[in-house]
C-alpha cells in the first residue's frame, strides 16, 4: 500500500466534525494481556483535565491501537510523550512519520513514547481500522503506538491549524510544547531531550 501523495504543502488543513465526551474516568489495566505492548503505569488519583495549552495537562482518551488494543493517554503518565496528531493522506503527517522509529528506538530505554493519533484514514476521511494502522506501521516500520481516533478526540487540538499538530508532555502529563513545528527531526529531540530523567543505557 502507497501512502505518499504529492502533497508539499507546510500542513494539511482538516474537515472534522465535533468531538464526542465519553465521560469516563481513567483506568489503566492492572493485568494487561501478555501480547499488549505499551507501558501501562496508573496515573494520580489527583489528576485532572485542565486544557490543551502549554503547561496544561489533556483529557485523556480510549483508542485502538495497531494491534486491536486499547490505549488509555494518561497510562503513559511518568513518561516524556510526543503526541503526534496526523492524517494517512496528509503530505507532511507521511514525511514526519519516516522519523517515529528512529526516535523511539533512541529515546525508550529513557521513559519515553512516541504517539501516533490518526485522525483520518487515506481515502475516506474516516478513523482508520485496525487493519489501516497496521498498514501505516509496516509501511513506515513503526513499532510506537499508533492510534485511531475514533471517539473524535483530536478536533478541538488541531482545529484550523491543520495537520500534523505535534505537542510534547511532561513527565507529569503537563503540555511542555502544546505546538512544536516538525518540520525536522531535531526540532522535536531538542525539546525531548532536557525532559528526560532515565541515563542512556550502558
Amino acid at each position: 500500500m502507497t501512502f505518499l501523495l504529492p502533497v508539499l504543502v507546510a500542513a494539511c488543513v482538516p474537515h472534522l466534525t465535533s468531538p464526542t465526551d465519553t465521560g469516563e474516568d481513567v483506568f489503566c489495566v492492572d493485568t494487561p494481556p501478555l501480547d499488549y505492548h505499551w507501558p501501562c503505569e496508573p496515573p494520580p488519583e489527583e489528576l485532572e483535565a485542565e486544557g490543551v495549552g502549554d503547561g496544561q495537562v489533556p483529557p485523556d482518551f480510549r483508542m485502538v491501537d495497531q494491534f486491536g488494543d486499547t490505549v488509555a493517554l494518561w497510562q503513559f503518565y511518568g513518561l516524556v510523550v510526543v503526541l503526534d496528531i496526523s492524517t494517512m493522506w496528509c503530505g507532511p503527517c507521511q514525511q514526519l512519520a519516516g522519523d517515529v522509529e528512529p526516535m523511539w528506538q533512541d529515546y525508550r530505554d529513557r521513559g519515553f513514547v512516541y504517539v501516533t493519533i490518526l485522525a483520518q484514514d487515506l481515502l475516506d476521511g474516516e478513523p482508520p481500522d485496525v487493519a489501516e494502522l497496521a498498514s501505516w506501521a509496516e509501511y513506515y516500520g513503526i513499532t510506537a503506538p499508533i492510534l485511531s481516533d475514533g471517539e473524535g478526540w483530536s478536533p478541538p487540538i488541531t482545529g484550523d491549524d491543520g495537520f500534523p499538530r505535534v505537542m510534547v508532555l511532561g513527565t507529569d502529563m503537563r503540555i511542555v510544547e502544546d505546538e512544536v513545528i516538525p518540520t525536522e527531526d531535531a526540532t522535536i529531540r531538542a525539546i525531548v531531550e532536557p525532559l528526560l530523567v532515565r541515563p542512556v543505557p550502558g
